[in-house]
């Protein structure tokens, strides 16, 4: 039986436990706006904002129930941003699917967009439709919404 004394290997837990603390501190840590499907049915969801000087619409991201998806990553700068979602679920015949909407309008289009400017939509093409309005407050690095069924609000 051959029996290894080394110096090295006596102070091996300490150096691994080391190593592991200095590798967790290296990761940056990524600031993003999440939405997240709390429903019992799949939604489709966009996003407006402003960036550069710019109103921007993007959409649309499927989200199914229990489904969370990153829709904006980096710092979260602007005091607000805006949203709008659909179910793709229809409750009954007779009834239409439910959606979050508001005041704000903003270009989208039926298929994924990617839309600069926020004025004058049908003219462009694009369809007209209201989002609500999210402030996640100053200095916040991520933010969640959460999108939950009708019954709950």
């Amino acid at each position: 039986m051959i029996i290894f004394k080394s110096k090295w290997l006596k102070h091996t837990p300490s150096v691994l436990l080391y190593s592991i603390i200095m590798l967790a501190n290296t990761h940056p840590a990524f600031a993003a706006l999440t939405y997240c499907n709390r429903t019992q049915n799949p939604i489709q969801a966009a996003l407006g904002l402003r960036q550069d000087e710019t109103w921007k619409s993007k959409g649309w991201w499927r989200l199914e129930p229990g489904q969370c998806s990153k829709v904006l990553g980096g710092n979260l700068t602007e005091r607000f941003y805006y949203y709008n979602a659909i179910s793709l679920f229809k409750p009954a015949k007779d009834k239409d699917a439910y959606a979050w909407t508001g005041k704000f309008q903003f270009c989208t289009q039926n298929q994924p967009f990617d839309i600069e400017g926020d004025g004058d939509c049908e003219s462009k093409g694009f369809i007209t439709r209201g989002f609500q309005e999210i402030e996640p407050g100053a200095n916040v690095r991520d933010y969640t919404l959460d999108f939950k069924d009708s019954s709950s609000y």
